[in-house]
This record gives C-alpha cells, sequence and structure tokens, in this order.
C-alpha cells in the first residue's frame, strides 16, 4: 500500500483538473492568481488542490513562466563566523516576496563551485548571490559564466563585473569609534589593528587616522601596531607592550572584538581599571563581546542588513531592474557599553 505522501506526489493537474471538472488551462489560472476565473470555480479548483494534496511542479511552472521562485546562497565558508547573519538577511529579504532560498557551499574550491552552479542552474534557480562568509576582498566573476543568471556578491566584490556588491562601512565604523573615544576625553588612542594583508585593516586604519586628524588629536605611531592574527593572545601581547610605555595610552581601539579580548586581559592583568584608566573599544559586535568584563563597547557589523540589501537587490535585478558594477557599504553602529562609558571604573578583583 502506498502512502499518502507518495500518492500526493502522483498527482497531476491533469487529475485536479478531472476531478474539479474543469480544464488544465482553468487549474493553471487559478495557479497564477489569474483574474479571469468565476469566484465559484476557482474555489471548487482549490478545494480540490487541498483534498487530492497536488503539489505544483515548480521547475516545469519556471520553464514556462521562466522564474522558479527561487534563489540560491553560494558561499565560500560555511562556518564562517559570519555566514548565519549574512544568509539571515537574504532570507528576510526573499521570505517578503514568497521565494525560497537554496544553499551551497564552495569552500573557497573553484571545481567545487563550479559544480554547484551547475547544479544550481540545472534546478532554474532565478538568481545566485555569491557571498564570502569572513572576510571582503575582490574576486573574479563566478567560476561559470552566469549570462542569463542575475547575481549578486555579498561580503565580497567583484572585479569589472556589472553587479552590485554588498560591504560593510569598515572606515565609517572606525570613524565611530575614534569619535567616540574622543568625545570621552581620551587623547593618548592605542590601536591594535589586524593583520596588514586584510584589506579591511587599511580601511579601519584610515578611518581613525581621519578621525583624529579632523579633531586634531595626534595619532602616536608607536600606538599603532598590526596583530600577525586575529587571536586574542596577539591582543594581549600587543596591548601589553603598549601598556609598558613611559606614557601608555588611555584608550585602545581594536580592529576586531578578539583583539578587544586580549586587550581586556592585558589591562586587567596590570591591575588597571577599565575604563577609568584605559578604556577599550572593539569591531565586529560579535556575542562574546557583552559577556566581557566589562561588556565591550564595539562597532557593529550590519550583517543582517547587508544580506538584506543583497536580497532585495538581487529580487529586483530578477524583476527586470537593469544591473550595474556598484559598491554599496552598509553603515556600521556603535554599540556603547561599560568598556568606554561605565557607571564606575572596572577594577579585576
Amino acid at each position: 500500500m502506498s502512502s499518502p505522501r507518495s500518492a500526493a506526489a502522483r498527482v497531476t493537474m491533469r487529475d485536479v483538473a478531472s476531478v474539479a471538472k474543469v480544464s488544465t488551462a482553468t487549474v493553471s489560472k487559478v495557479l497564477n492568481d489569474r483574474p479571469d476565473v468565476g469566484a465559484e470555480v476557482r474555489q471548487r479548483v482549490l478545494d480540490t488542490i487541498t483534498r487530492l494534496g497536488y503539489r505544483p511542479n515548480t521547475v516545469a511552472r519556471g520553464l514556462r513562466s521562466r522564474h522558479t521562485g527561487t534563489i540560491a546562497i553560494l558561499t565560500d565558508d560555511l562556518e564562517g563566523i559570519f555566514t548565519n547573519a549574512l544568509m539571515r538577511g537574504v532570507e528576510d529579504a526573499a521570505s517578503t516576496y514568497d521565494v525560497s532560498v537554496l544553499l551551497a557551499n564552495s569552500y573557497g574550491d573553484p571545481e567545487r563551485e563550479r559544480k554547484h552552479l551547475r547544479r544550481l542552474l540545472d534546478r532554474q534557480v532565478d538568481g545566485l548571490i555569491i557571498m564570502s562568509g569572513n572576510r571582503v576582498r575582490p574576486r573574479t566573476g563566478p567560476a561559470l559564466p552566469l549570462p542569463d543568471t542575475p547575481y549578486v556578491f555579498l561580503y565580497e566584490y567583484g572585479v569589472g563585473q556589472a553587479v552590485p556588491s554588498i560591504l560593510p562601512d569598515d572606515r565609517g565604523g572606525a570613524v565611530l569609534a575614534a569619535e567616540h573615544l574622543i568625545e570621552i576625553g581620551r587623547r593618548r588612542i592605542g590601536f591594535i589593528n589586524g593583520p596588514a594583508s586584510w584589506e579591511v585593516t587599511a580601511d579601519r586604519l584610515e578611518g581613525l587616522t581621519d578621525a583624529m586628524r579632523a579633531a586634531g588629536v595626534p595619532l602616536d605611531p608607536a600606538f599603532v601596531r598590526h596583530a600577525p592574527s586575529w587571536a586574542p593572545e596577539d591582543g594581549f601581547a600587543l596591548a601589553d607592550a603598549m601598556l609598558a610605555a613611559a606614557q601608555p595610552p588611555d584608550a585602545i581601539f581594536c580592529a576586531s572584538d578578539d583583539l578587544a579580548t586580549g586587550a581586556l586581559a592585558a589591562i586587567h592583568e596590570r591591575g588597571l581599571s577599565i575604563p577609568g584608566d584605559v578604556a577599550v573599544v572593539g569591531f565586529d559586535d560579535r556575542s562574546l563581546a557583552v559577556h566581557q568584563r566589562p561588556p565591550l563597547t564595539t562597532v557593529a557589523l550590519p550583517l543582517l542588513e547587508m544580506g538584506l540589501v543583497a536580497g532585495q537587490r538581487l529580487l529586483a535585478a530578477i524583476d527586470g531592474e537593469a544591473q550595474q558594477h556598484e559598491l554599496i557599504r552598509i553603515e556600521c553602529q556603535l554599540r556603547v557599553r561599560a568598556s568606554t562609558v561605565g557607571a564606575a571604573a572596572f577594577r579585576r578583583p
């Protein structure tokens, strides 16, 4: 005996038409919400669809309408620290239009990306978001040509391609951090940057430098350090070296929350108060930031908003809007917590 599920899978549009005593063309009109169907006939077809458990073949419908109601995210790092938040934004945009989202992971391997693209094109997806899960950087086009399928880059950007790329405003985020530290009276500001090979480190240093220059606050080159990695251990070592100076910094801005957790530990280790002796600001607003001692002021990457904009731009392209090469930078937000404006200076017990 076949299960209800397997029986439903065999129900066709012709079956629905036969039971409802209408033509298959009428069933198609009801499925596509066409206005030229009477209310009584429409309800009879809908009731029959429900009773028989009919599910339209979206791929077959897509071959006729040129749309399947599906888009895909192709990421290079499914386990990247920013991947989930970016994907949530895309899904929020897609769900508004009742569009389904497929997911594929290339692990940064061009051949794997090529295979995924072939499969996704075979499934007649309406468009693609090609996304990095951990690092902003330039890239060439997709591993397969996509002449008839719209696509958008997210958290990475294409070179010489007529499509938009959605990125965070890292420079603007660093400006927010610097302005906040200056506003609370800090003048000897240290900066622990990430590895120089990462593009965002240049953007964040530029934002800090520009903001301090505009405020007339000198930036001591001795207090600008590039960490060899983003690990807390490097943040600890570089912060500890700064604090050993004859005139140590009264604030340390770190280019990531991981580096900032190391800086906090170094300040605690020296018995200094936070923010009384040294204020600390991070970057990213990862979940760990609010659980530091004291909670960490940080610049929040607009990950959800970036995914939302990427989804909206892709859906607009699918709807016929012309695409062009542009870098769309989404503003970061400053999350002020006790590491800069605590009600009382925090000293490690």
